[in-house]
């Protein structure tokens, strides 16, 4: 299964700064692939710093941890450092204070994929032309929601869908959310923050835009394009990988079915 990844960020149009941090590693830490999302909170330099010192404290954890593959406990570990790191830097810096940030993980070797996620980044698998939400949502609706306390249709524009109720690095510890699954042939495994959700583009239009020509790079492009179009009120940020059919094995198949065929008849 051959990999193709991209991703892209952009500060949108009415935030003074970019919070999001997004990090794409490709064949490092005993891995394929690892797409990385998050988006801090804390304004200012605070929400910046808060999702840079996730990203790069969880990517260090996996690089120096000599481990490999998508274990769920390993990425567990990585989660528990990211958000330690995050809490005691607010702790240390009065401007910091109260800092956190979301953190979305996908980490896949060989066609087995391991999700992490903390907060309301979504991450999305598109397959076979439907798409569906693999990360689950932090905010406090989708918890009530998960309760039977509102119902689904309550919660999608709810006045705090924006609250969450778990983020990296804003309590001492922090249960994350993890899955495991298997990649097929012709997957699309999109992270985003929820700037694009806030700009008024749903998960449909998002697949149409990244998915219209099979060039990862110029969807991207058109789907930050198309949230500043609409008024971008936050930060835009977004990591895929793409499950390619191996174009060179589907062609050696019918030639090796007949030599197999030319061998049985010779026996």
């Amino acid at each position: 299964m051959r990999l193709r990844t991209a991703s892209a960020t952009d500060p949108g149009l009415e935030r003074e700064e970019n919070e999001d941090s997004v990090m794409v590693w490709r064949n490092k830490a005993g891995l394929d692939t690892l797409l990385v999302v998050c988006d801090g909170m804390g304004g200012h330099a605070a929400g910046q710093t808060a999702s840079s010192i996730a990203t790069k404290t969880f990517t260090a954890a996996l690089a120096e941890d000599g481990d490999e593959g998508p274990d769920l406990n390993r990425l567990k570990k990585a989660c528990k450092q990211a958000n330690t790191a995050v809490y005691e830097a607010s702790k240390r810096n009065p401007d910091w204070s109260g800092m956190g940030s979301t953190l979305t993980v996908v980490a896949i070797r060989g066609g087995e994929l391991g999700l992490v996620n903390v907060g309301d980044s979504p991450a999305y698998l598109f397959r076979n032309g439907s798409g569906k939400l693999i990360s689950q949502d932090h905010s406090w609706p989708a918890e009530q929601v998960r309760l039977g306390v509102i119902k689904p249709e309550e919660a999608a524009d709810h006045p705090l869908k924006h609250r969450l109720t778990r983020a990296v690095g804003v309590w001492e510890s922090i249960p994350p959310y993890t899955d495991k699954m298997k990649l097929e042939e012709g997957d699309t495994v999109v992270l985003c923050s929820d700037g694009i959700e806030t700009a008024g583009v749903g998960v449909e239009e998002m697949a149409k835009l990244l998915m219209k020509d099979g060039d990862l790079e110029k969807g991207l492009k058109r789907v930050i394009e198309r949230c500043i179009e609409l008024g971008a009120p936050d930060n835009i940020s977004i990591a895929v990988a793409r499950a390619e059919v191996d174009i060179t094995a589907t062609a050696a198949l019918p030639r090796l079915k007949r030599i197999s065929q030319l061998q049985k008849g010779s026996n």
